[in-house]
């Protein structure tokens, strides 16, 4: 994923189109009273949005850059990474949801520089009053994610490894690749650590190693550092055995 891309695209889409992108029923009423309460902000690499445990102030919305998703283990300070979010995804719907006092269900590190545009919590209540058709767009968003996460612990549970990261180079590749010649994203190069990749598919480093080096002794794919290079994509996704309505809700959500 080329955050410089992100970066021009920033430049040349105000923010009220960006949010009418990314909440699609409100109308442009709504967009600009939408605009009106919302806040920039940013964080640099490595740095917490949203910690597990605190109190969940509001909704955030990437606008540029690369969000990671994760919890902590229950016995101590390990943690594992759920998925990433990219420009026109959000997340700490619970602010608005919850009807007890919201707390963060998961942290948010930005894993690269990254603009987010926030709204604080009694302010988007407020605004859901006057336009209802809001939860619209939120509730499309938890349906993907359950959906998602439904899937991803019945494929932990009951598929392979190998099958598992087929799918997730798979997704990665479509979501975050680089165009190849032939026209289908192959190169994924993402600012991420192999430990990041193996929390993902909720298995060790060792594993996923193994799991790579299959894979390159398959000519299935090809790695430098960061970057995976998808060789073989047709063979990939046919290891992976995935519809593509799933396929697509990974894509969205990963």
């Amino acid at each position: 994923m080329s955050t410089t891309m992100d970066a021009a695209k920033q430049e040349v889409e105000s923010r009220a189109a960006f949010l009418g992108r990314v909440f699609p029923s409100l109308s442009k009423e709504g967009i600009a009273e939408l605009e009106r309460i919302s806040l920039p902000v940013h964080f640099d690499e490595g740095e917490l949005i949203a910690q597990e445990g605190s109190y969940a102030s509001g909704i955030y919305v990437v606008r540029s850059g690369l969000v990671s998703i994760g919890k902590y283990a229950s016995h101590g300070r390990e943690k594992r990474y759920l998925r990433f979010l990219a420009a026109g995804e959000l997340f700490g719907l619970e602010a608005v949801f919850l009807e007890r006092e919201p707390i963060n269900v998961q942290f948010a590190k930005a894993i690269v520089g990254s603009d987010l545009i926030f709204f604080e919590r009694s302010n988007i209540l407020a605004f859901s009053k006057d336009f209802p058709v809001l939860f619209s767009d939120l509730c499309r968003w938890l349906a993907r994610e359950v959906i998602m996460l439904e899937f991803k612990l019945t494929r932990e549970a009951v598929e392979s490894m190998d099958r598992n990261l087929a799918l997730l180079l798979i997704a990665l590749a479509n979501k975050y690749g680089e165009t190849g010649e032939e026209g289908a994203a192959k190169a994924i190069d993402l600012p991420v650590s192999r430990q990041t990749l193996a929390e993902l598919l909720g298995v060790s480093v060792e594993t996923l190693m193994r799991g790579l080096k299959r894979f390159r002794e398959r000519n299935l794919i090809t790695t430098e550092q960061s970057r995976i290079c998808v060789e073989n994509y047709e063979s990939l996704a046919q290891r992976a055995r995935v519809k593509p309505f799933y396929l697509s809700i990974i894509e969205e959500t990963l």
